[in-house]
Parts: C-alpha cells; sequence; structure tokens
C-alpha cells in the first residue's frame, strides 16, 4: 500500500505523466480499432507502428533530461539513468528503421534487419544501466559475503532456468544464418543477464538502498520483466510467422515503452 502511494505521490507531479497516459490510452483505442477491423496488411497497420515508438522516444529524451539533475554521465546515478534512456531510444531507432521500409519503401522488413541493431542494442544499455545501478547500491561489496555469493548464483540461475523452459527450449538454431540465431537466442540470454542483474542489486541491497532508491529500482524491474516478455514474444511469432504490424505484439512494445518511460520520470525528483 506504501508503496502504491509513493509511487503514484512521485508520478503525479509530472506532466508528462499525464501526457503520456493520454497517449497510450489514444494508441490502445487505435489498436482496437484496428483489432477488430481483422486487417492485418495496411498502411495504417504500418504507421501504427511507427506512432507508438514516439513513446520510447520521449520517454528516452525525458529520461536524458532527467539524468542531468543527478550530475549526468559524472555520477553513478545519472549514468544508469543515461544508459536506460538510450535503451529507450534504440527501440526508437528500430521501429523507425522498421516503419521506414514498410511505409516508404514499400517492402516487408525481413528479421532479422537493420532495425535489430537498435533492439539488440536496447538490451546491451540496460545491462550498461543496472550494472551502473548494482554499483550505486554497493552489492560489489556484499558480493563478497557468503550471502552475496549465494544470491548472486541463485537468482541468475534460477532466471536462466525460466528463460529456457519459456523460450529457449522451441528455439531451433539455423546455422545457415548466424544472425538470426545469434539474436534468438541473445535476446532471451541477454534479458536474463539484465533482469537477473537487477534483482541480484535489490535484494542483496533492500537494506542499504534506503526506501526512495529501493522502489524505483522495484519500478525498472517491472519495465524490464515487461520488456522482456514483450520481445520473446516478438521472437516467437516471429518465427511461427504469425507476427503482423499492430497485432497484439506492437500493442505490447507500446506498453512495455510506457512502463519504462513512467520508470524514468520516477527519478525526476529526489525524494
Amino acid at each position: 500500500m506504501f508503496y502504491t502511494e509513493y509511487v503514484l505521490r512521485i508520478l503525479l507531479r509530472s506532466k508528462l505523466t499525464y501526457v503520456l497516459l493520454v497517449f497510450y490510452l489514444l494508441i490502445f483505442i487505435w489498436w482496437v480499432k484496428i483489432f477488430i477491423s481483422g486487417v492485418k496488411i495496411s498502411d495504417e497497420n504500418y504507421l501504427f507502428g511507427l506512432v507508438y515508438a514516439f513513446i520510447a522516444l520521449i520517454g528516452g529524451v525525458n529520461g536524458l533530461l532527467i539524468s542531468k539533475k543527478w550530475g549526468g554521465y559524472k555520477s553513478l546515478v545519472g549514468k544508469g539513468i543515461i544508459f536506460l534512456s538510450f535503451g529507450l531510444l534504440s527501440y526508437w531507432f528500430g521501429q523507425v528503421a522498421w516503419s521506414y521500409y514498410n511505409l516508404v519503401l514499400k517492402v516487408e522488413l525481413p528479421y532479422p534487419s537493420i532495425a535489430d541493431i537498435g533492439y539488440f542494442a536496447a538490451i546491451l544499455f540496460y545491462i550498461a544501466g543496472m550494472y551502473t545501478f548494482a554499483r550505486v547500491s554497493g552489492a560489489k561489496l556484499i558480493l563478497n559475503k557468503l550471502k552475496g555469493k549465494l544470491i548472486s548464483f541463485i537468482i541468475p540461475a534460477s532466471m536462466l532456468a525460466i528463460s529456457y523452459f519459456l523460450f529457449l527450449q522451441h528455439i531451433s538454431p539455423d546455422f545457415s544464418n548466424i544472425i538470426k540465431t545469434f539474436l534468438d537466442f541473445g535476446t532471451p540470454v541477454g534479458y536474463t543477464i539484465v533482469i537477473s542483474m537487477a534483482l541480484t542489486a535489490y535484494f542483496l541491497t533492500r537494506g542499504v538502498l534506503g526506501g526512495k532508491m529501493k522502489n524505483r529500482v522495484l519500478y525498472i524491474i517491472l519495465a524490464l520483466i515487461v520488456q522482456n516478455i514483450t520481445d520473446n514474444t516478438f521472437l516467437y511469432q516471429a518465427g511461427a510467422g504469425i507476427y503482423y504490424n499492430a497485432g497484439i505484439n506492437d500493442f505490447m512494445f507500446a506498453t512495455s515503452f510506457t512502463v519504462m518511460s513512467i520508470a524514468l520520470i520516477m527519478f525526476k525528483n529526489y525524494d
């Protein structure tokens, strides 16, 4: 209850929160309209993918501005926010590239493609961001203790097992397409790493993070889990040949961008 009240108190101070939520609501209404129509290939479907990407652009740019309040790249917190912001901007790049080929060149973008440079780069930025936040929380020092070593083993092992049973066991390597195989396996493994780092940092240091930073880290973990589910759903749909523009997975991407953008807003104030 306290956590919910804290989150609302922080978020409702920012006008951008309202802008993002209204934008997200309009995206939802638009998506429902397309879904009910049953149309899977049209300029409207492709345009939907371009428009919702602006959530990631807004959230990423706002995150870079917020990072300045924490000292920017000169501080660990500021640096962590910058990496998370770059993650959102990487997703925006990927969506713009995807939409450019569909809308302008009238070419259905294959998987993998240039858009995947942005999508996979986002995972690397998120890993860098969570590593930085782990340093903020002092996880490196606690890792030297027995409790730290146990947690640092149990969480990654558990995440890897979950990732395998949910995603990896359904993927067959295609050695004729090394890039596709790398992305198919690299995306689930990449998110296993980033979420493991986030959870390890939280559980190791929840007693020393303080309520303010702890709540922010919790919300980032939620945002990363939503993004992980979204990315792996795309891999499954693309592999099964059932993905289409403006389908359920695109709405999931819009949701994940919104959740991460709001997670960054939580850093706007110090309290």
